[in-house]
């Protein structure tokens, strides 16, 4: 959310954001229709620099140590918006083997919230273990549509009708919190796996308290902003039914689109990206 997508370690780790982002447990179906046009939700560009470190491992999970950086990058490029994400970590296994990883995401969706490119690269210990890429279109406002992969092999499939792009999905979760809503359920596509849109549960909080160190940079943009608890949980296509979510990401999210905090938990582990630096982006003439 946020345009991110984080994938199970340890070679994919993340892929986003995106990116930003289930059944109907909550109750509250958001559609995609004027999905970028909320007038209420201006997002900011902006690159944010975020901390990650190992918040909790459970038994059997293996992993005693997780730590390394997060960039994340959102570009507003006149007709769409450009994000970058780039997260390197250090794992410590149990046994005391190390490893790398090296995960980096970049798309481009359109205001509209019709059409989105993507790229994934996902290196462990300096060796390409995932490559992604690809486009999808959908054929109008909550109508259905075609994702097309060209990497790792030539792939297609349909989008149901109501998929959101991360983007889209971003601007209508901070429409729904302005909004007072509470809860929401909906379908998210980003290119980060070749077997469809997540299926997403969210659940929207009161403000969180702001702990942890002051943030460097244009810190500017985080004063008098609005901020919700956002919690979503990850479903894979067809999966919703199932007790437990693929993962679950929680976020300290702003009215203009930036997060303070996220916490990405996978179930045996747990990690927490920490704002630490923050840099405002130039908005374009268009």
């Amino acid at each position: 959310m946020i345009k991110l997508s984080f994938r199970r370690p340890p070679a994919q780790i993340a892929a986003p954001l995106a990116a930003v982002c289930a059944a109907l447990l909550l109750g509250l179906w958001i559609r995609a229709v004027d999905a970028q046009q909320q007038p209420d939700v201006v997002l900011v560009p902006h690159r944010a620099t975020y901390d990650m470190k190992l918040s909790v491992s459970r038994p059997n999970s293996g992993i005693v140590d997780v730590n390394g950086r997060m960039v994340l990058e959102t570009v507003d490029s006149c007709d769409g918006w450009e994000v970058k994400q780039r997260i390197k970590l250090k794992f410590l296994r149990n046994d005391g083997e190390e490893f790398d990883t090296d995960s980096s995401f970049s798309s481009y969706e359109s205001k509209d919230g019709l059409r989105l490119s993507f790229s994934v690269r996902n290196i462990q210990d300096d060796e390409v273990e995932e490559e992604l890429r690809g486009q999808a279109e959908l054929q109008g406002q909550g109508a259905t549509g075609r994702a097309s992969f060209t990497l790792p092999e030539a792939r297609s499939f349909e989008l149901p009708a109501g998929t959101l792009f991360p983007t889209s999905h971003l601007v209508l979760l901070i429409h729904h919190a302005r909004s007072g809503d509470r809860s929401a359920s909906y379908s998210v596509f980003d290119g980060a796996r070749l077997d469809g849109a997540f299926q997403v549960n969210a659940v929207i909080g009161r403000t969180p308290r702001v702990t942890g160190p002051p943030v460097r940079g244009d810190f500017t943009l985080l004063r008098n902003q609005p901020s919700w608890n956002v919690r979503l949980a990850f479903f894979a296509a067809g999966d919703q039914g199932s007790a437990n979510p693929e993962y679950e990401l929680a976020l300290d999210l702003l009215a203009n689109g930036i997060a303070r905090s996220m916490l990405l938990d996978y179930g045996d582990f747990a990690v927490d990206a920490r704002l630490v630096h923050l840099q405002a982006l130039q908005r374009p003439r268009c």
